[in-house]
């Protein structure tokens, strides 16, 4: 009995090091890019991608770049991006450093409609 739960204990806390020490670093997402970029105000004034937010339904503003990416104006697309934590030591960047995995889809869209249709 005594052996069983020390090795119970000894998997559980290997199990628990384990998860900790993957973190964020291979978190995966997949996020949808609008057909055009906006002027935003960021850190500075630059041009931002539109990303669609599925909760609220609506296009918002995506401040980062995403590593790998080629945009191409006048397509919609769904991408599954790697997060990268850059932790909270630098300042006036995001939290995360995206990185492209794999581009979903790559849907023909009006650069005209502002904003765009729905994804």
């Amino acid at each position: 009995m005594l052996f069983s739960t020390k090795l119970l204990i000894l998997i559980t806390s290997y199990l628990i090091a384990l998860s900790i020490g993957c973190g964020w670093d291979n978190h995966i997402e997949t996020i949808i890019i609008g057909p055009y970029t906006e002027t935003c105000q960021g850190f500075i004034e630059q041009q931002c991608y539109l990303e669609f937010n599925t909760e609220s339904q609506k296009w918002e503003f995506f401040y980062e770049s995403i590593q790998g990416f080629d945009f191409e104006p006048g397509y919609i697309y769904t991408l599954k991006v790697r997060l990268e934590d850059r932790g909270t030591e630098i300042q006036d960047v995001g939290r995360y450093a995206y990185h492209l995995v794999e581009v979903i889809d790559k849907e023909k869209a009006s650069i005209d409609e502002r904003p765009p249709r729905k994804p």
